[in-house]
């Protein structure tokens, strides 16, 4: 692996870690992180790389994007996790931010999984099941809820996972 890359993978892996404090604590990804982290990896790879590299770099921002684009229009996900996938993409590249979008789904369904059993106990897989049959999962409510949440998902956890074993395994290229 080129040293240059290593390096922009770092900075997408610490963009993701103030991604992950950000959205603990507030529950938003801010754009003031997720914006200026997209527009430094574009001139980053400009910088190393000239035009081809700008346009690579482009190119895995809105491979980034598009990953999540869906998952936010059906209101799953936050645009917050939509733009920060896309800031990994602009400093990691298409192979990273691919490979991190799997990671983090794969890390991403249990830890859903593990917190809507933390908030709804032994109904969470009848509640899950009729949620998605009757489409009620689009209003982000339970109807009759009388108690708030006691435990939130956050995406951000798992980018920030997601960046750190892409890199840290190395893994090979896709095509």
């Amino acid at each position: 692996m080129d040293a240059a890359l290593s390096w922009f993978q770092i900075v997408a892996i610490l963009g993701a870690g103030v991604a992950m404090v950000t959205d603990v604590r507030t529950g938003k990804i801010y754009n003031w992180l997720t914006f200026p982290m997209m527009v430094s990896g574009w001139l980053a790879h400009f910088l190393w790389a000239g035009v081809s590299g700008l346009a690579w770099s482009m190119a895995a921002t809105l491979l980034g994007i598009a990953l999540y684009l869906w998952l936010a229009l059906f209101g799953l996900i936050g645009m917050g996790d939509v733009k920060l996938l896309g800031g990994i993409g602009a400093w990691g590249g298409c192979q990273y931010v691919i490979w991190v979008f799997l990671i983090a789904s794969a890390v991403g369904l249990p830890h859903a999984l593990f917190i809507l059993y933390l908030n709804h106990g032994k109904q969470a897989l009848a509640m899950l099941t009729t949620s998605y049959l009757t489409g009620s999962f689009l209003s982000k409510r339970l109807p009759d809820a009388q108690d708030p949440l006691q435990y939130k998902f956050y995406l951000g956890q798992d980018l920030f996972l997601g960046c750190l074993l892409a890199r840290i395994l190395h893994l090979p290229p896709l095509w």
